[in-house]
């Protein structure tokens, strides 16, 4: 059964951020990578699943804020979210010093959860099983007598990750990180 999209801001039967035309949009400027050809190359129903399961990945995480009505169905819109990077410090021009800050209104999706949604969906298209890890595929060796746990590569390893790019897009507007431990022998 194919999967209809529901983009409506604050929507109780809202769950995605962005529409389909929307991302087909926004993936056209990225490079030509894997995952972007076999977006290309899929079916608008795989491509709605994708943003879909990105959206209801997201909205796993900690945002600054809160929802704006009890009854919409995902994350956003919040209230009392300032926008990142819109911070202006106006120290040579008023005495005492001010911050002058911008907040998302209440009805507006930032475009980096819309950014991260398609970003994810792209990731998710092209790697069906992306968020089926067991979080041990990322370590080379894993031990318990001493602690002894070697990841293959640096960066974000475990269970449920999502590319470092999506963690980019949502900094700033969530708490804290992704919930990896870091475990140091003393």
């Amino acid at each position: 059964m194919a999967i209809t999209l529901d983009a409506t801001v604050g929507g109780a039967n809202a769950n995605t951020y962005i529409t389909l035309a929307d991302a087909n949009s926004f993936i056209e400027g990225l490079v030509l990578s894997d995952d972007a050809a076999a977006w290309d190359g899929s079916s608008n129903d795989n491509k709605n699943r994708a943003l879909f399961t990105a959206a209801q990945r997201i909205d796993r995480e900690k945002f600054l804020g809160a929802r704006v009505d009890d009854t919409q169905a995902l994350e956003w819109p919040r209230s009392g979210v300032r926008k990142p990077d819109t911070y202006t410090n106006l120290y040579g021009l008023s005495f005492p010093n001010r911050l002058v800050a911008d907040y998302y209104t209440d009805t507006e999706i930032p475009d980096r959860v819309k950014n991260a949604q398609v970003i994810l969906a792209v990731y998710l298209n092209n790697n069906r099983n992306g968020l089926e890890l067991s979080g041990l595929e990322d370590f080379a060796t894993v031990s318990i007598g001493n602690i002894n746990a070697t990841p293959r590569f640096y960066g974000a390893v475990g269970i449920d990750r999502i590319p470092p790019i999506v963690d980019h897009y949502l900094m700033g507007i969530r708490i804290g990180g992704r919930a990896n431990l870091s475990i140091k022998r003393s």
